[in-house]
């Protein structure tokens, strides 16, 4: 990949996320998205992808997440665009995050592959920042 198409590809990624920013749905529920384009240098390889959430904070201190990433573009392997994700179920990313205090926080979080009908590994998250 030369520099010609990475710059295209961080240009339509920065339209696009400009086109799907957050949005407040109702008080303490938004929908967040993130575009992120990655280019490996070594492995010469370009990994565009979109991540919607769903985000609920009506709780002091707690967050309830949900969502999924699609491949916008992907030239790893085989080349596929954001069209494949049509040809599976997506993966659904739930998680819950407590702020015990300013510097204490715990978070769960797991995933559920609807095409494969099984849960990915619950995930337990105990941060202290100092």
């Amino acid at each position: 990949m030369n520099f010609f198409k990475l710059a295209t590809l961080v240009a339509f990624s920065a339209g696009f996320a400009y086109t799907v920013n957050a949005a407040e749905i109702a008080p303490n529920l938004n929908v967040n998205t993130d575009v992120k384009a990655t280019y490996l240098v070594d492995a010469e390889t370009t990994v565009a992808i979109v991540n919607p959430e769903l985000s609920y904070t009506g709780v002091s201190g707690l967050e309830l997440t949900a969502g999924t990433t699609l491949n916008l573009w992907e030239n790893v392997g085989t080349t596929s665009d954001i069209t494949d994700e049509l040809n599976h179920l997506p993966v659904l990313e739930f998680g819950v995050k407590y702020a015990l205090n300013a510097n204490f926080g715990v978070e769960t979080g797991f995933n559920y592959d609807l095409e494969a009908k099984n849960r990915g590994d619950i995930k337990l998250v105990a941060t202290f920042s100092f």
